[in-house]
């Protein structure tokens, strides 16, 4: 754990600085089927990198050390997500202080994500990361975990940006008394990752509740899509939770309740 400041990442990188602008350029991601795809990352001001770096740092000063140090590994990686989604909303990042099509992100809570265990989707929300786990859960297999939220959409669809939001996810956190989940896969634009054990157990026992990080982060950029499913071994009461943020724009920021 070399770095826990998204800051220090930026200015290693070249981008964090309060004067000038980075010209518009593009990210070639790979797709689990090997093949190639370009997202464009828009003109911004190296202010709102900066922006976007102080603010994220500030909202993780209390947290794990280990939490902070995922954010920190990824920052070059989320800022080139809120560049791709300021494509459309060409008001740059605000933060805290932004208004209308000015960006802003928010660390991933219970509540803006589908219940998996609620169907038909309406949608109903998540009120909380806890889970109970029934014996014939374990038993099933794969289990929904996030999925979209529109309503009349079949169960296990994955869950789809809007042209003015992007979504990260870099690593999970579980800490359930006795944990149930042991393995993570990812399905990215109706493509599926190889799977991913999630050693909780191995983690070091004295940096709080357990963290995995994820090998290959997945960054959804608007028009795109993924689903996340686990597995569950045994019954029990899960806590397990995403290590993330959702970019948006300021007017989508209004609603406590989902936001």
């Amino acid at each position: 754990m070399n770095n826990t400041s998204v800051a220090e990442t930026l200015k290693a990188a070249g981008l964090y600085k309060e004067t000038g602008r980075i010209q518009e350029e593009m990210l070639i991601s790979i797709l689990p089927n090997g093949e190639s795809k370009e997202h464009k990352m828009s003109e911004i001001n190296y202010l709102d990198i900066k922006i976007f770096a102080d603010e994220l740092d500030i909202a993780l000063k209390l947290q794990n050390p280990y939490v902070q140090s995922l954010y920190a590994k990824n920052a070059v990686s989320l800022v080139s997500l809120v560049r791709g989604v300021n494509v459309e909303t060409a008001s740059g990042f605000k933060g805290a202080v932004g208004a209308g099509r000015q960006l802003d992100c928010l660390l991933l809570r219970a509540e803006q994500f589908q219940d998996p265990d609620i169907f038909p989707i309406v949608p109903t929300y998540r009120t909380s990361w806890i889970r109970n786990i029934t014996a014939a859960m374990a038993a099933a297999g794969p289990t929904n975990f996030i999925e979209d939220d529109t309503a009349g959409v079949a169960a296990g669809t994955e869950l789809a940006m809007a042209v003015d939001e992007g979504f990260a996810l870099v690593g999970f956190v579980d800490p359930a008394a006795a944990l149930c989940v042991d393995a993570v896969q990812i399905d990215y634009l109706a493509q599926a990752y190889n799977i991913q054990n999630l050693d909780f157990e191995l983690t070091d026992p004295f940096a709080g509740s357990p963290i995995c990080e994820l090998k290959q982060p997945l960054f959804i950029y608007p028009r795109e899509s993924a689903r996340v499913r686990v597995k569950y071994y045994r019954a029990g009461q899960d806590e397990l939770r995403p290590i993330g943020l959702w970019v948006k724009m300021s007017s989508s920021l209004r609603a406590l309740l989902t936001s």
